[in-house]
């Protein structure tokens, strides 16, 4: 999907181009804040996430859409135990407004 992961540099794109961008054999866990409804950013340096990412080796793409004034945290993960990996990285400091999605890698044949 994204040539750099974990780089800290912010893309600007939408989700539709997010979720077009997925490979299909992956996993991924996108948070979504709408930063017209809230003032705090997941894109944070002390959100306490990073650390968790970065001790786990999870690679993450952050991603701005100014057209509606959200912003996403893209996080690649392995295929398997999606939800508990999703339900632990909630648990890191993000805002109970923030939305997430779970995308589950296909099943390979």
């Amino acid at each position: 999907m994204f040539k750099d992961y974990s780089d800290n540099k912010i893309v600007e794109h939408s989700l539709d181009w997010i979720k077009k961008n997925l490979d299909p054999l992956m996993s991924y866990i996108i948070f979504e804040n709408d930063l017209s409804n809230q003032t705090d950013s997941i894109f944070s340096e002390s959100l306490i996430a990073y650390q968790y990412l970065e001790k786990r080796n999870y690679a993450w793409k952050k991603v701005y859409d100014s057209d509606c004034s959200k912003e996403y945290l893209v996080i690649l993960i392995a295929p398997g135990n999606e939800d508990e990996t999703l339900g632990k990285i909630m648990g890191y400091g993000f805002s109970k407004d923030t939305v997430s999605y779970l995308y589950k890698a296909e099943k390979r044949l």
